[in-house]
């Protein structure tokens, strides 16, 4: 009875999270990440109406982490993400160097929503509060691009989250 009050409770504060950050945006898809037979993470896409027109503002990606994962292993992934896609330039390790200084270590239940600013910077919000930005807008478009490019490493997903599949 404690497990099942925990769990209503955890899904609970999920869904407010998610509200508070995404609560005025449409969705525009969904994708769940499996490797092999692991679930990863389950993914969201949200903007104003619903349909997917490249990176604007008001777009926000949501992730609820179905693994625990580290901090480095997300940045580490990030890096290997932007040489696969040929977008990991000089100043990437700068980004990466915030994106250290903002990201938490990731356990099953947490959730991440960068949402994108009018001024298209990313903001990230870890659990529904608000835990640090990158104002870079070129930040935006690459970082977004390991789940919304054509280069993505998981075209499947990719084509979810966009509304194709």
């Amino acid at each position: 009875m404690l497990r099942l009050s925990c769990l209503i409770l955890t899904l609970l504060l999920t869904t407010t999270s998610s509200a508070n950050v995404t609560g005025e945006l449409n969705q525009v898809g969904n994708a769940t990440l499996k490797v092999m037979f692991w679930t990863i993470y389950d993914s969201y896409l949200y903007n104003k109406d619903g349909v997917y027109r490249g990176v604007e503002p008001e777009l926000a990606l949501r992730i609820d982490y179905r693994r625990n994962i580290k901090q480095n292993d997300l940045i580490d992934r990030t890096r290997k993400e932007w040489r696969k896609q040929g977008i990991y330039a000089d100043g990437s390790e700068i980004w990466l160097q915030q994106l250290d200084s903002i990201w938490p270590e990731i356990k099953r239940g947490d959730q991440i929503v960068l949402r994108v600013n009018e001024e298209f910077a990313s903001e990230f919000f870890f659990n529904g509060e608000l835990i640090g930005s990158i104002a870079d807008p070129m930040f935006t478009q690459r970082f977004l691009s390991i789940w919304l490019s054509e280069e993505s490493s998981y075209p499947d997903l990719r084509d979810q989250l966009v509304g194709l599949g």
